[in-house]
């Protein structure tokens, strides 16, 4: 069931399903809330909530284009929806934007997932400001471009999944700027939120995601309490390339953890 809200930040459009505990999913850049339509229906048991973030999708657009605000606006939804306690999950851009929530508002959160989520201090600020631009590739008339962008998508991926890929694609085209998400995500300062959150921790690597998954220590070190889960054929894509490992992982993780 889709919806709208508009926060002191912005129009949020979202998708929920199900009954029970909320459960909220946050997408990676420039993606929208469909990134989680493989996995909402593996979840049953849970009130799924599946914003579209500030400037992706059907939300409107962010304007100061910061994590700080994106995560705003996920907390005036659920101001809105009259949600209080939630689980909250969040894969790579969605992943930080969980992160910022988390450590606003601690003790709203039941638990934390984080997915392939980058740990951003200095040297990865630094890191970033230089970094070629991932989702931009300039227009040909023949069509070119497009299959540049297939091309270098698949290169993250295990395997090509041509849904995947084609949301993908049409999510970087539906975008004047399909890169600001990075930016906002280079602009943040993860250290100076340490230790923010208290709560029930899990880490997911995805082993065949190259940008991610080596630097998945970093993300870890931030949370003692962390446990960690490594999706074995995981990709830049796992909750739409392997949705029943990632919608299980995060029930064992519930489990385990008492939540």
């Amino acid at each position: 069931m889709p919806g709208y809200v508009t926060t002191d930040v912005g129009r949020v459009h979202y998708v929920e399903c199900g009954d029970g505990t909320p459960l909220v999913l946050l997408h990676q850049t420039p993606r929208c809330w469909d990134e989680f339509a493989p996995v909402m229906p593996l979840l049953d048991g849970y009130r799924v909530i599946a914003p579209d973030l500030l400037g992706f999708g059907g939300s409107g657009p962010a304007p100061e284009n910061t994590i700080e605000e994106t995560a705003a606006s996920v907390t005036g939804l659920l101001d809105a929806l009259g949600v209080g306690e939630f689980h909250l999950a969040g894969h790579h851009f969605g992943g930080l934007v969980a992160y910022q929530v988390a450590a606003v508002s601690p003790e709203r959160v039941r638990s934390l997932v984080l997915s392939s989520t980058p740990y951003v201090d200095a040297e990865e600020r630094r890191r970033r400001a230089t970094a070629t631009p991932f989702n931009v590739v300039s227009p040909a008339d023949d069509g070119s471009h497009l299959t540049e962008l297939w091309q270098r998508r698949t290169g993250f991926m295990a395997g090509v999944s041509h849904p995947v890929v084609s949301r993908y694609v049409r999510d970087v085209l539906d975008h004047t700027d399909a890169d600001r998400g990075h930016a906002a995500v280079a602009a943040y300062r993860s250290e100076d939120r340490v230790g923010a959150y208290p709560g029930p921790v899990l880490c997911v690597a995805s082993a065949r995601d190259p940008r991610a998954f080596p630097l998945r220590h970093r993300i870890a070190a931030a949370f003692p309490q962390a446990r960690e889960a490594v999706l074995e054929d995981g990709d830049i894509s796992s909750p739409e390339t392997m949705p029943e490992a990632f919608a299980a992982t995060i029930r064992a993780f519930h489990a385990e953890a008492g939540t």
